[in-house]
């Protein structure tokens, strides 16, 4: 198995939110860039970043597997802000060619990676999240379920489709709205509250 470049270990120094990656050599499926982005996790979980990187030990990762992916979806700010009670929630859903592996220590979600499609094939983009994996993992429904990210707004969603519409669920309290994490709502209904937080949006770091 081919491991990532030397420069991803530096990379792996950050611990917020998750580390960036170099540019990886890239994988013809999603699964295999996921694998690849494991056994560099094992590479680079040290003494120092373990707790960052979402273990409770150094060995931990040792033990480390991959769960089950969801795709990941965005939704731009531009569209929220032109959301009506006349528009299709479906059509803010953008597919960015973007997948969350859990990464699980026997039953317990510990971190994430992220997998990243491009022309070229298919890259471990980020690892280490380990705040999103695990409040995404703890609102999962099933096996239909994939995420919704609002980049501007730093915000996540559990989605699926009930009887085809599509429902959202938070996996964050949201101060800016009424929106409380496990609480599952229409899209529309998410969407429209999201509107207003984006109206009010002025463009800086949240």
């Amino acid at each position: 198995m081919r491991t990532l470049s030397s420069a991803l270990v530096v990379a792996l120094a950050c611990f917020l939110g998750g580390c960036q990656t170099s540019q990886p050599h890239p994988s013809t499926s999603q699964t295999t860039a996921a694998q690849h982005g494991l056994a560099t996790l094992k590479q680079v979980v040290n003494a120092s970043n373990y707790a960052a990187l979402g273990f409770a030990s150094p060995d931990e990762v040792r033990q480390a597997t991959l769960g089950e992916p969801l795709q990941v979806f965005q939704v731009r700010l531009d569209a929220l802000r032109a959301f009506t009670e006349k528009t299709d929630p479906e059509t803010l859903l953008v597919d960015i060619r973007r997948n969350l592996y859990p990464v699980k220590v026997g039953d317990r979600v510990a971190t994430s990676i992220f997998v990243l499609g491009s022309r070229d094939g298919w890259r471990a983009a980020e690892l280490g999240n380990a705040a999103v994996a695990q409040l995404v993992s703890r609102y999962r429904h099933g096996g239909g379920d994939f995420v919704v990210h609002v980049p501007a707004l730093k915000a996540y969603f559990v989605a699926d489709r009930v009887e085809g519409k599509l429902m959202l669920t938070p996996v964050m309290d949201d101060p800016r709205t009424k929106l409380r994490a496990g609480e599952t709502l229409p899209a529309d209904v998410v969407f429209a509250q999201l509107r207003q937080a984006a109206e009010g949006y002025n463009g800086l770091p949240q």
